[in-house]
C-alpha cells in the first residue's frame, strides 16, 4: 500500500520536475539545432539574429543583480526587433525572450508594439509563438493601467496584516544578527507584477495600456466563432476575460483554467465598461447550439472555467445562471446507450446465427452479474473526460450554496464511493468536500464514504480522507464518527493495546499489522494533516493522550520531519487542548530541545513551544539550550534559535534575560495594539 500511496502523492511533483528538466534542455537543444542550420521553429531568422537571442536567453538564465539590469536588457532587445516585430515574435527562440522581457520595457517601446501588433491581430492570434507575446502584452498592459489602490479590500487587509507582521519580525531582529551567507536577491524585486504596479508611468501611458486591453478584448469577442476552438487564440481570450474582470493571476500564460486559478489571484477594481465586455463573452456562448459540447473539449472547457471565475467576481447572479445551464445541458449529458446504436447486419446461416446468439446471451448474462455484484451506478458523461472534470472542479470552487447543493445532488449523490476510488474523479470528490457548505449535505456525503476509508487507504487516495476530516472540522459535525471509522480502517478498533498505536498508524497511514514491520522515520503528508485536524476537533483528548504516550525520542524524530513538525503547531494552537496538556508536552520534550533546535524543522518546533509556554516554562527551555550552547551553535538552525531566544544573554544573566524578554513582549503588544483594539 505504501508504494501506491507514494505514487499517488508524487504524481504532481513528478510532472513539475519533468517540466523543469525539459526547460533546462531547451537551450542545449537550440544550440545543437543551430549547428544543423535550424534556427528555431516558426518563422526563419538569420544566423546572427539567432545567436543574439540565444545569448540573451543564456544571460537571463544566469539571472540579474537588480531591476535596472533587466530593464536595460529589455530596452536593448526590443530595440533590435524594430521593424521586424511580428516576424521575429513568430520565431520560437525570439518569442521566449520577448515574452520574458516585455514586462520590463519602457512605455514608448511597449506602445510601439501595441500599434504594430494591432495591424496583424488575426494572424498573430493563431500563431503558436507570437500569440504568447500578445498574451503577455495584454497582461502587462492590464497591470500598467492599474494603481495599487485599486486592489480590492480583502486583499488589502491581507497585505496590511503581512506588512505589520514583517515589521514586527524586523524589530525582533534589529539586534545582533548571526553571520549570514551571501545575501540573496529577493525574487519580488524582479517580479513583473511588482515592477509594473510600483513604477510610476505617465497617465497617458496608463490610458493607452487600458485602451489596448479593451481593444484586444473586443477583437476576441467579435471573432469568438473563429477563436473558441483555436489552441493559441483561446489562451489570449482567457487572459482578456480575466483582465477585463479585474483579475490578475501570476504566470497565467500556461494555465489551463480550473480551481487553481480561483485561488492564486488578485482582484482589482476596473471600469464597468470592461466588465460588460467580459460578461458579453458568457452571454454569447450561452446561445451557441454547441454549448452542451463545451466541457468535453480542452480549450472550450478551460474558457468556460475562466468565465465562471470572472463572473464570481463581477456578477454572481449571472454565474448562478451560467452554472445551472452548464449543469443541466452539458454535465448531465449521457452518451447514447449501446442498445440504441445501429447494429451491423450480417448474413449468417441458421446454425452460425444460433451459435452467435447463444454466445451473446452468455456474455450479456456475465456482464449483468458483474454489474449487479459491484452495484456500480451509471455515471454522467462529465466523469469520463479530464477537461469536463476540471470544469466541474472549477464550478465546485466558485458555486454558491444553492448551486453547490444542485451539483452534489445531481452528479455525486449515491455515487461518491465509486468516484472517490477512480484516479480521474477522486479530485472532484475532494473539491466537493472542501467547498460543501450545507451541514445536511455533508452528513449524507459522510454516510456514503465512511465505510470505504480502508479501500481509499489501500489504493492511495488519501486526499479524499483528509478532505473529509477538514470538512468535519469546518462544519463541526461527524468528528467522533470519523475517528471511529479511521480506527476501524487501521485495524485497531476494539483492542485497548492497539488503540494506543492510533497516532503512529495515522503518521504513516498504515494498518496496525504493516506498521509493526515499518521501522522507517517516514511521516505521510496526509497522515500529518489528519492528526492536525483531529487535534483541532471539539474532543481531541484521545489523540492528545496517544501523542503524550509516545516515547520522547520517537516524538522528536517525528517533529524533526517537514510533515511532522506541523503536528506540534496544531497541538499548541488548538483551542480545545488545555494548558495542562500543553505543559505535559513541554515536559515530555525536556532533554531533547537541543536535538530539535539544531535541525531545520525541529527548530520551528522549539520556537513554537517557546512562544506557547508560560512564564515558568520558558526559562527551563532556554536553560537546556544554554547548557549545550556549543552543540547549539554548531548548526545554522541552532544559531538562529540561539539568537531569537537570546540564549547568550541567559548564560550571562538569567535576570537580564527575563527583563529583555518582558521588554520584547511589551514592544510586541504596543505594535499590535490597534489590531487588538
Amino acid at each position: 500500500m505504501s508504494s501506491e500511496v507514494a505514487n499517488n502523492d508524487g504524481q504532481a511533483v513528478y510532472k513539475r520536475n519533468k517540466k523543469k528538466k525539459k526547460n533546462s534542455r531547451f537551450l542545449r537543444n537550440a544550440k545543437g539545432f543551430a549547428k544543423q542550420g535550424i534556427f528555431g521553429r516558426g518563422t526563419h531568422i538569420d544566423d546572427d539574429q539567432y545567436n543574439y537571442f540565444i545569448n540573451i536567453l543564456d544571460t537571463m538564465k544566469t539571472g540579474f543583480e537588480d531591476v535596472e539590469e533587466k530593464v536595460n536588457m529589455a530596452t536593448n532587445v526590443f530595440e533590435q526587433t524594430k521593424g521586424q516585430e511580428v516576424h521575429l515574435a513568430s520565431n520560437q527562440i525570439v518569442c521566449k525572450a520577448l515574452e520574458s522581457l516585455v514586462g520590463f520595457v519602457d512605455a514608448e517601446q511597449l506602445e510601439s508594439y501595441f500599434e504594430v501588433f494591432a495591424d496583424s491581430f488575426r494572424p498573430i492570434c493563431s500563431d503558436r509563438f507570437a500569440s504568447h507575446v500578445l498574451q503577455k502584452m495584454v497582461e502587462i498592459a492590464f497591470l500598467r493601467s492599474l494603481s495599487k489602490d485599486q486592489l480590492k479590500k480583502d486583499d488589502n487587509e491581507t497585505k496590511e496584516t503581512k506588512e505589520t507582521k514583517d515589521s514586527k519580525e524586523k524589530d525582533d531582529n534589529e539586534d545582533e544578527q548571526p553571520a549570514a551567507k551571501k545575501p540573496k536577491l529577493n525574487k519580488d524585486v524582479l517580479s513583473e507584477e511588482n515592477y509594473n504596479l510600483d513604477t510610476e508611468f505617465t497617465p497617458e501611458h496608463k490610458t493607452n495600456c487600458g485602451k489596448f486591453v479593451l481593444r484586444v478584448g473586443k477583437f476576441m469577442l467579435n471573432n469568438l466563432e473563429d477563436f473558441v476552438w483555436d489552441s493559441c487564440a483561446s489562451h489570449i481570450m482567457r487572459t482578456c476575460i480575466l483582465c477585463l474582470s479585474g483579475i490578475h493571476v501570476a504566470k497565467v500564460a500556461f494555465e489551463k483554467g480550473g480551481a487553481s486559478l480561483a485561488k492564486n489571484r488578485k482582484i482589482y477594481e476596473v471600469s464597468s465598461e470592461w466588465q460588460e465586455v467580459a460578461k458579453e463573452f458568457a452571454q454569447r456562448l450561452e446561445m451557441w447550439p454547441q454549448f452542451s459540447d463545451f466541457p468535453y473539449q480542452e480549450h472550450s472547457s478551460a474558457l468556460m472555467g475562466v468565465l465562471c471565475i470572472a463572473l464570481k467576481v463581477i456578477d454572481k447572479k449571472m454565474l448562478k445562471n451560467l452554472g445551472k445551464k452548464i449543469l443541466m445541458e452539458a454535465l448531465l449529458k449521457v452518451d447514447v446507450d449501446e442498445d440504441e446504436k445501429l447494429k451491423k447486419i450480417e448474413i449468417l446461416d441458421d446454425e452460425e446465427e444460433n451459435r452467435e446468439k447463444a454466445k451473446e446471451d452468455e456474455e450479456n448474462a456475465t456482464k449483468e452479474e458483474e454489474v449487479a455484484a459491484k452495484n456500480v451506478p451509471k455515471l454522467s458523461k462529465v466523469f469520463e473526460y479530464q477537461s469536463s472534470i476540471i470544469l466541474l472542479e472549477t464550478l465546485l470552487t466558485v458555486a454558491g450554496p444553492k448551486l453547490l447543493t444542485q451539483l452534489y445532488a445531481m452528479l455525486f449523490s449515491n455515487k461518491l464511493a465509486v468516484l472517490a476510488q477512480q484516479p480521474l474523479t477522486n479530485f472532484a470528490v475532494q473539491k466537493l468536500l472542501i467547498n460543501i457548505k450545507e451541514k445536511e449535505d455533508f452528513e449524507n456525503i459522510f454516510q456514503e464514504l465512511q465505510d470505504h476509508i480502508e479501500e481509499l487507504l489501500k489504493i492511495g487516495h488519501t486526499g479524499v480522507i483528509t478532505s473529509l476530516s477538514s470538512a468535519c472540522l469546518r462544519l463541526q459535525t461527524k468528528q467522533a464518527q470519523l475517528i471511529v471509522a479511521l480506527q476501524t480502517a487501521l485495524h485497531i478498533s476494539g483492542d485497548k493495546e492497539r488503540l494506543k498505536s492510533f497516532f503512529l498508524c495515522l503518521l504513516k497511514l498504515k494498518p496496525f499489522e504493516i506498521l509493526q514491520q515499518d521501522k522507517s522515520n517516514f511521516v505521510h503528508l496526509h497522515g500529518s494533516l489528519l492528526i492536525q485536524d483531529i487535534l483541532r476537533f471539539n474532543k481531541p483528548i484521545f489523540m492528545v493522550n496517544c501523542i503524550l504516550e509516545t516515547s520522547p525520542d520517537h516524538l522528536v524524530t517525528v517533529f524533526n520531519t517537514p510533515n511532522g513538525s506541523h503536528i506540534c503547531d496544531a497541538f499548541l494552537q488548538s483551542k480545545f487542548i488545555g494548558e495542562k496538556s500543553r505543559d505535559k508536552l513541554f515536559k515530555h520534550l525536556e532533554g531533547f530541545y537541543v536535538d530539535l533546535a539544531i535541525t531545520k524543522f525541529g527548530s520551528r518546533v522549539v520556537e513554537s513551544c517557546f512562544a506557547a509556554a508560560h512564564e515558568t516554562q520558558k526559562p527551563k527551555i532556554v536553560k537546556e539550550l544554554a547548557d549545550k550552547s556549543n552543540k547549539l551553535k554548531g548548526s545554522p538552525f541552532g544559531k538562529l534559535i540561539n539568537h531569537k531566544l537570546r540564549v547568550d544573554t541567559y548564560r550571562l544573566s538569567a535576570e537580564q534575560w527575563k527583563a529583555s524578554l518582558q521588554q520584547k513582549e511589551s514592544k510586541a503588544q504596543q505594535l499590535f495594539k490597534d489590531i487588538i483594539n
